[in-house]
């Protein structure tokens, strides 16, 4: 992105696109690569790597399977005009979710491309079904208000990371990063990385808690909506959560929990 936006600025007079949204990528995440066949990849200081002062308003967001590898694309928030920055981890989400399997080829059209079908299941079990759709929603949400009003989107803290490996609660599931009722009214433990063939190295998975763990925590299943329901209405008010996604207490409803 840095090395293509201010060349259009500079051919055009003005930029082509009014905002980015940068989905597990950008910056120092994926490392070097060239930016043609024609030269080099360029070198880790290169200014092009780096997401500062792009021009206009950029949301970048890492799941829980990227968050350690993309630690140097970790730069301050910003509301300066011309370096306007939003940096989000979104906490118990994996990179690779059963999801992008329903809208990609088929089975019949990768394997005749001759490549392997990635997996549903690895080694520890289905690939996790975290939505990080309602991360997406919201930076979209919130992406579309700062060009258009002005109106700058929340801040939130990175996951917390101590001598190279991510802090955890008493639930196993990570501190920090961008927050949702399955980290703050848990029924599992959320996993970034798995193992096994193909993408499990990023696809995550979850682990249920058992029914005498959610007695301990719940005390009834009306309990447990309440406080997701009490979770959600405050993400919202904080921007962290669109109304589309209230759609989370509906679901808690529909739980068989306690």
């Amino acid at each position: 992105m840095k090395a293509v936006h201010p060349l259009v600025v500079a051919a055009q007079g003005a930029p082509t696109y009014d905002g980015y949204l940068l989905g597990v990528a950008g910056g120092a995440f994926a490392g070097a690569y060239p930016m043609n066949q024609c030269e080099p990849a360029p070198p880790a200081e290169d200014p092009r790597r780096d997401l500062y002062g792009i021009g206009v308003p950029v949301i970048q967001l890492m799941s829980q399977s990227d968050h350690l590898r993309s630690i140097g694309s970790r730069r301050p928030d910003s509301d300066v005009p011309g370096d306007q920055f939003r940096h989000y981890e979104m906490a118990g989400a994996g990179h690779a979710t059963p999801f992008e399997l329903y809208s990609s080829a088929s089975s019949e059209d990768i394997v005749a491309a001759g490549r392997d079908v990635p997996p549903q299941a690895c080694n520890e079990g289905p690939r996790s079904r975290f939505p990080s759709s309602i991360f997406f929603d919201a930076a979209l949400h919130d992406l579309d208000r700062w060009v258009r009003d002005g109106v700058a989107p929340p801040r939130s803290n990175p996951i917390v990371v101590e001598n190279g490996a991510p802090v955890l609660e008493q639930f196993g599931n990570v501190q920090g990063g961008l927050r949702s009722p399955f980290l703050d009214v848990p029924t599992s433990t959320w996993f970034g990385t798995a193992t096994g063939a193909s993408f499990c190295y990023i696809a995550g998975y979850e682990v249920p808690f058992d029914p005498a763990r959610l007695g301990e925590l719940y005390s009834s299943h009306r309990d447990h909506v309440t406080k997701v329901t009490d979770d959600v209405v405050r993400l919202q008010a904080a921007g962290l959560l669109t109304w589309y996604d209230a759609e989370l207490i509906r679901q808690a409803q529909e739980t068989d929990v306690v």
